[in-house]
């Protein structure tokens, strides 16, 4: 029996050294284990490959010598096959037994209350303007009064704020974690409403909005990136859902407050007390595990996964494969700038490319816009329900919206949602824009009186199962490394979007007029269901370790599908 190149020449048995046989068997194969592998010799024989293992260990590169007219290199391919299999068989089987484990969700269901009853505040800020802007640009009021500009300031303004307020979060959220960046922004939020409350001047005001986006830009993400690093794969997009149900609450309970005779001194006084609510809770809460790997505090991201999973389930694969993901970076982590230049590898770049685009376009669809200035809008058109009624129809509708995407959202995945929900949308903004071309150019549109409201209605519906989607696949696409920064930048440029979409609606609206302004919303949205139907990668049913890995897998096979 010749050489073959792949393995030793003949023979029955062979010392290796180091305690290690060679032994062979039929058909020209070479097997080598050492004197603590008992199997029998004669069995190994039949087997088709070269199987080394160290102390019963880790399976090395299986080898066999080529048949007649068979290449080496088909060997070693063939070869180098079967032990990708048997990797993905041993990774089926790790899943399988993590699948079998019981995960405790108490921890997980507190944690998610805490964190809706800060989103519930994030709600009421944003659609405080909605419903006070009459009362505060009504010419007759004894109280303050602000002109159009100012009333576009007072809207806008809190986005503006929300954009300094994420580059600071950012770097708390990168340093100091979540529960304590929630820690700092909460006060603040109350201390704003209570300035807000007894603010006696017009500039004053405008500050105190200005301070609410601030806190904003701390809790928005902080909030929901908490609820992604702590949730078992099987319930994240329910419970992060959550959040996005409690914030359309949030509106219903400021349109609700403000449809009734409090004031918006009063108004600001109730909202104040409700951000007190969570704040003592947060103490007991650990920060998350995710987090506590890029800070290399291991140990405590251990008992985090205890606390979160209960302590019957066995976290030893889940934490193997976070810290597996953040790897060498650990230190590098703790610095904002660091992960800021670690987001410039090609293919979190473009991930982040595609998360811009997406948030951009759907800040553009012409959604806030509708919330900002509903009762404005309603008052503007020929309807016969009261504005403030259609107010709280609104804000109850927002609240279904996010109930039928709890319901769905693990069950359909991102991308239908996203894609349905944003095409109906822009249809219902299209048709909000019809509305106002007949009642401009014809100046009577009584008889489709009940357009605008069923048109504003069936968008929000929409939005409230879409557009939490937007804010799911921010922190699920982006890798541990860089989501703290990640999703700050992106929340920054939102914000920014925001700002300048509200400040220059009236300014658009005369120029255009109020259709050509829904038209150009409705043109954004189109644009965002094309992008996502497109682009966006499906992340249902994967952890977060998961995803991330994917993402590299197509990176490499082809870079333009990172």
């Amino acid at each position: 029996m010749g050489k073959c190149g792949l393995e030793s020449p003949a023979m029955e048995t062979k010392a290796l050294g180091d305690d290690k046989v060679v032994l062979k068997g039929i058909d020209n194969v070479a097997f080598e284990r050492t004197d603590t592998d008992h199997g029998d010799t004669s069995s190994s024989g039949s087997s088709h490959g070269e199987f080394v293992q160290d102390s019963g260990s880790e399976l090395k590169l299986p080898v066999r010598c080529p048949l007649d007219g068979e290449k080496k290199s088909d060997v070693r391919r063939g070869s180098l096959h079967r032990v990708q299999a048997a990797g993905q068989e041993r990774k089926v089987i790790g899943d399988e037994n993590e699948e079998r484990q019981t995960v405790k969700y108490t921890w997980q269901v507190v944690a998610t209350i805490v964190m809706s009853l800060i989103h519930l505040s994030v709600g009421t800020i944003y659609g405080y303007p909605g419903v006070m802007l009459p009362e505060l640009t009504d010419p007759d009021t004894t109280d303050i009064f602000l002109s159009t500009n100012e009333a576009a300031l007072f809207s806008s303004i809190s986005s503006l704020g929300a954009a300094f307020g994420a580059v600071l979060g950012g770097v708390f959220l990168v340093r100091l974690g979540q529960r304590t960046t929630l820690l700092i922004g909460v006060p603040l939020t109350t201390a704003a409403w209570l300035g807000l409350a007894f603010a006696g001047v017009p500039w004053l005001i405008q500050a105190m909005r200005f301070v609410l986006g601030i806190t904003t830009g701390f809790i928005a993400p902080a909030t929901g990136i908490y609820i992604l690093e702590i949730s078992h794969k099987k319930s994240r997009g329910v419970f992060y859902g959550v959040l996005t149900t409690v914030r359309q609450m949030g509106f219903l309970c400021v349109y609700a407050l403000g449809s009734s005779d409090l004031g918006w001194r009063n108004v600001s006084l109730v909202c104040a007390g409700i951000t007190l609510v969570p704040f003592l809770a947060l103490f007991f809460l650990p920060n998350a595990p995710r987090w506590l790997v890029t800070q290399d505090r291991v140990e405590e991201a251990q008992k985090s996964l205890a606390f979160f999973r209960g302590k019957y389930y066995d976290s030893t694969s889940e934490l193997k494969a976070i810290t597996d993901q953040v790897g060498q970076h650990a230190e590098q982590n703790k610095a904002f700038i660091t992960q800021v230049k670690m987001m410039m590898e090609p293919a979190t770049l473009k991930t982040l490319a595609l998360l811009v685009v997406i948030s951009v376009l759907s800040t553009l669809s012409g959604y806030i816009i509708v919330t900002t200035y509903t009762v404005t809008i309603l008052q503007s058109t020929q309807g016969d329900l009261d504005a403030y009624i259609s107010t709280i129809i609104i804000g109850a509708v927002r609240v279904g919206g996010t109930l039928v995407h709890l319901a769905v959202i693990d069950q359909v995945g991102r991308k239908p949602l996203l894609v349905a929900s944003f095409s109906l949308g822009t249809l219902c903004v299209a048709g909000l824009g019809g509305y106002f071309y007949v009642q401009n150019t014809t100046g009577d549109a009584s008889y489709l009186g009940w357009l605008p409201l069923t048109c504003m209605v069936v968008l929000i519906f929409c939005m409230g199962i879409g557009q939490p989607v937007v804010s799911i696949v921010q922190g699920e696409l982006l890798p541990t490394t860089v989501r703290a920064a990640g999703v700050s930048l992106i929340m920054i440029i939102m914000f920014l979007a925001g700002f300048v979409l509200i400040q220059t609606y009236p300014l658009l609206s005369g120029a255009l007029g109020e259709h050509g302004a829904f038209w150009l919303y409705s043109g954004a949205g189109l644009a965002l269901v094309l992008v996502g139907g497109l682009r966006l990668p499906e992340t249902r049913g994967r952890s977060l370790e998961e995803i991330s890995a994917r993402r590299v897998r197509r990176a490499s096979l082809s870079p333009s599908l990172a």
